[in-house]
């Protein structure tokens, strides 16, 4: 209780209060300024953080962000991220004799689900909508739910969008006999999706 900090070779987690259930792997995490990172990447919350040790599997709930190193972000009420196996013997050993909160935490994250007003932002939009999945891997994720794409004045309305965060691009798809609805100011003084 109290400034906690949990902390391996390559991972740390900060947060007010820190419960381990060792016989589960289990650790919960709450109070301000929650936070887990890895080599790879940054995870925030505001209400709570959990890591699955056995199941490689990190939640943030509260305005969740996960982060990566160039900068790709990805912002829901929860977040769910899913990580290989760490690939270090020693940490294997450490998860194995489940007395390390963070055993595992170092593996690659591989993807990431989002619920709940989700946000993410590319260099040059923001894409919202209800729900969500990221693959850091292939810098694609998918938003699906009253999904708004917004450049500047300009908005365009759907239920699901495809956004690659390598290049920057959103692509707003639509379901069979669907509609993708929008308001575009052709006024306006920004040139970049004139290309």
């Amino acid at each position: 209780v109290g400034h906690v900090h949990i902390f391996t070779p390559t991972d740390q987690a900060w947060g007010e209060k820190a419960v381990y259930d060792m016989d589960n792997a289990v650790l919960v995490m709450t109070g301000g300024n929650l936070r887990l990172a890895t080599p790879q990447d940054v995870l925030t919350a505001r209400d709570s953080m959990e890591y699955y040790t056995k199941k490689h599997m990190s939640i943030g709930r509260g305005n969740a962000t996960v982060t990566t190193n160039d900068h790709r972000q990805i912002r829901a009420d929860v977040l769910v991220g899913y990580s290989g196996p760490a690939g270090d013997s020693a940490a294997k050993k450490q998860k194995d004799a489940g007395g390390n909160p963070l055993g595992a935490a170092s593996g690659k994250l591989e993807k990431v689900n989002a619920f709940g007003h989700v946000w993410v932002r590319t260099q040059t939009e923001i894409v919202t909508g209800d729900r969500g999945v990221y693959v850091p891997d292939s810098g694609i994720a998918r938003i699906v739910g009253n999904v708004h794409i917004t450049r500047g004045p300009n908005q365009i309305q759907g239920a699901a969008a495809v956004i690659n965060l390598k290049t920057g691009i959103a692509t707003m798809t639509e379901h069979p006999g669907g509609r993708v609805s929008g308001v575009v100011l052709p006024s306006n003084n920004d040139t970049s999706d004139r290309n």
